[in-house]
Order: C-alpha cells, then sequence, then structure tokens
C-alpha cells in the first residue's frame, strides 16, 4: 500500500468515511446537472486542465499515476490528451445523468483501467476534490454553491459505481489461480531484440508461481520506482494467453512533444532492464480482446507499435485453430522498425486461413483507406481489430462507418487516454 504514504492521500482517505455517498442521485441534482452540462462541455477543457494542473504538483504519489506526456499538446494535436479525454466523459457523464446505462462500456474501460495501475479508493478523494475547485475556479460566480453541491453528489455516485467495480475485478482476479492484488515481482526472463526500435520482455513469476491467463488483447500495469523517478505505464501483453508468462513488446519513444520526457521508462526498459531484472506487475485488464463466437472473416490492423496486441492476438487464434479467415494488415514506416515480419510469414506459410499484409511508409502519407482495405479483404462482413496512433486510428474507424459495419462488429484500443 505505498501509496498511503502520501500525506496528502492519508488525509483525504481519512475524508471517506466523512461522506455519504447518494444511494441514487436526486431528482434536484439531476436537473442541475442537466441545466448546467452545456456550459461544462464548453469549459470542460479548461475545467480539467486546471484540475490535472494542480493535482498533479500537489502530490508526487498521485503524479506518479500520470504519464507526463499526456499532458503536453503534442505536434499536430489541438489539446492534450489526458484533459481532452476527462473533459469529454465528463460532458457525456453531465449528458447522460438521467440515463446512465449507455456509459456502461466507458465505465468499465476505466475500471480496467484504474485496476491495472492500482488506483485505490483513497485517490478518489483527491481527483474530487480537486475537479470541485477547478469547476469553481474556471466558471467563477456561475459556480453557485447549489450547484458545486450538486456536482460533488454527481462526482461521488459515479465513483462510488467505479469503487464497487474495480472492488469486484481486484477480488476475481486475485482468487484465480496464479492471481494476485497489487504489485507482484516477476523476473525478466528473456529480453528480445525485435527492430531497431523494439525490444519483447518475457516475465516470469519471482515466487515460481502461475500467472493470471488473460484474454488476448489486454495489457499489463508495470510500476517503476526508481532514483530518477517513480511511476507506472501500461503495455498490451504480445503472446498468446497462458499460465506461465507475460511478454510485452516496447518501442523505444523518442519526445513526443516539446517538453516531454525523452522517452523515460520506454528507454529505461530498453536500457536498465536486463535479462534476471525484478520489474513490478499488475494483474493484466482491458475492454479491448478477442472474442470469437462467430463464423464471420477477422481483420486485424496494426499502425507501428499498436502491433502488440494484434501479435497476440494472431498467436490465439492460429493456437486455437479457428476456422474463420484471418487478414492482418500491419502498418510500419520500414522494414528497419518493423517487429516481428518473419514470425507473421511463417505463420502465413502454415495456416491457410491467415495472410498478412505489411505497408511501409510514414503516416499519414502513407494512405490506409477505403480502397486499401477493400482490395486485401475477402469480404466488408467481418469482425474488424485495430491499434496504432489516433490519426491512423480515426481513419480505419471512419471507413468502417462509412461502411455502415455494425459497432459490435467494430473493436480497438487507444494507447494511453481514450479517445
Amino acid at each position: 500500500m505505498q501509496f498511503l504514504r502520501s500525506p496528502l492521500i492519508q488525509r483525504s482517505a481519512l475524508r471517506l468515511t466523512q461522506i455519504r455517498h447518494a444511494s441514487a442521485l436526486s431528482a434536484n441534482t439531476i436537473n442541475i446537472i442537466k441545466a448546467t452540462s452545456p456550459v461544462v462541455a464548453q469549459y470542460g477543457y479548461q475545467i480539467t486542465s486546471t484540475m490535472y494542473g494542480t493535482m498533479l504538483k500537489s502530490d508526487p504519489a498521485i503524479s506518479a499515476l500520470f504519464n507526463p506526456s499526456h499532458q503536453k499538446v503534442l505536434p499536430g494535436e489541438k489539446v492534450a490528451r489526458q484533459p481532452s479525454a476527462l473533459a469529454a466523459a465528463v460532458g457525456a457523464y453531465a449528458a447522460n445523468i438521467d440515463n446512465l446505462g449507455v456509459l456502461t462500456a466507458a465505465v468499465e474501460r476505466m475500471a480496467q483501467k484504474h485496476v491495472s495501475l492500482y488506483i485505490l479508493p483513497e485517490h478518489y478523494p483527491v481527483v474530487g476534490e480537486h475537479l470541485l475547485a477547478a469547476i469553481k475556479t474556471v466558471l467563477g460566480d456561475a459556480a453557485t454553491p447549489e450547484i458545486v453541491q450538486a456536482w460533488g453528489e454527481a462526482y461521488w455516485f459515479l465513483a462510488d459505481i467505479l469503487i464497487e467495480r474495480e472492488r469486484n475485478i481486484r477480488e476475481s482476479k486475485a482468487s484465480e489461480v496464479g492471481g494476485w492484488e497489487g504489485w507482484r515481482e516477476f523476473v525478466v526472463a528473456k529480453k528480445v531484440v525485435e527492430s531497431s526500435e523494439i525490444t519483447s520482455f518475457y516475465l516470469r513469476p519471482k515466487d515460481g508461481g502461475k500467472v493470471v491467463p488473460f484474454q488476448a488483447g489486454q495489457y499489463l500495469g508495470l510500476r517503476f520506482d526508481t532514483p530518477e523517478f517513480t511511476t507506472q505505464r501500461n503495455y498490451s501483453i504480445s503472446n498468446a494467453p497462458n499460465d506461465q508468462e507475460y511478454r510485452i513488446t516496447v518501442k523505444r519513444q523518442a519526445p513526443a512533444g516539446s517538453g516531454c520526457p525523452v522517452g523515460q521508462v520506454s528507454t529505461f526498459l530498453h536500457d536498465q532492464i536486463k535479462e534476471g531484472s525484478v520489474v513490478k506487475v499488475g494483474v493484466p485488464c482491458g475492454d479491448f480482446y478477442l472474442e470469437v463466437h462467430h463464423d464471420k472473416p477477422i481483420v486485424l490492423i496494426s499502425g507501428g507499435v499498436g502491433i502488440t496486441p494484434i501479435a497476440s492476438m494472431v498467436e490465439d487464434l492460429l493456437q486455437k485453430k479457428l476456422p474463420n479467415s484471418i487478414t492482418m494488415l500491419n502498418v510500419t514506416r520500414n522494414p528497419e522498425v518493423e517487429a516481428m515480419h518473419e514470425v507473421f510469414v511463417n505463420h502465413e506459410k502454415n495456416n491457410s486461413n491467415f495472410k498478412v499484409k505489411t505497408l511501409y511508409g510514414e503516416y499519414p502519407q502513407t494512405v490506409v483507406d477505403a480502397a486499401l482495405l477493400e482490395k486485401i479483404l475477402d469480404s466488408k462482413d467481418a469482425h474488424y481489430y485495430f491499434c496504432g496512433p489516433p490519426g491512423f486510428m480515426r481513419t480505419i474507424e471512419h471507413v468502417l462507418q462509412d461502411w455502415k459495419i455494425p459497432g459490435e462488429q467494430i473493436h480497438f484500443e487507444y494507447f494511453g487516454p481514450h479517445q
């Protein structure tokens, strides 16, 4: 329970027992949230940027939970990803405050991410405190005591839903064979250079026990406590599900933008973590995973290091010897940085229902459009799984929407805050 060493979190945790959380939102609160949702949506990014600005400076233990690159406006983007994602979530919550069922998937996504990074109930008062303070700061006199009270009640109503769901996930994972809660020590059993900038790390429990089986496409949380920094990151698992080990495949990241760290964690993994090193790992989580209960074709599309969850899916599909047609499209800058090329080529040679196409070039100059996809697909009526840079993801999603592919056949994962 290392987080509880933080004085700010300790003070906020004590307040948990002093706050009465509503079992249902009052009609008055719903009316106030609905009435103020347009204003909060208009100023949402300013509110969340203010919130992160004060909260991350308030305590190192809180700051360690977040990737600083996601607080920066990156080249080619107009807003920082973390505040933007939270602003959108707050806006969606307010707009649907009287119909929260439509947000079930979003709540599950947040809960899975929180469990992977060992976010605990003690953290919620800190976030709530800074969020309400940011609303008052940004809206000024318009944020009357009644409005702030209503938003406080709405915040804790949602927080309680998340806290309960996260507790259930943690307990479920801990009760499985090979399960655990919090951080468990793993040994790097093998380190394999996949390309000029991508390396795989094979992780086995230090205690010699089994691991929680995962679903292809899910990710792990890793905790780093070093003399230079303390932080956490998520990495997709890149091997097929098993009960012995996890493999993560990590790209050495250049600076994401002006003022961003020079790939602090990825550089540490590439340069400092060796075979035999010990790392702290959280349980596998995530709502992007492979499920095949149909006979439709399966299309797997990756951009850059987005290949990591796709690699897990390919291995899983082929090991299960499913009869579905499987098509993989991998978009990468050039052969030097491409990971696992020969692996996928061999899969194609040895499996008649699997084919792979690699497209080289810089994105967005490399065009992945409807015409290209039509050339390589046997049928548009397929299940699509894709992962890669945000612009790449949006392009794929727009094509599938234009094709009127049903939402239940579209599956994707953003690295970082969900857009």
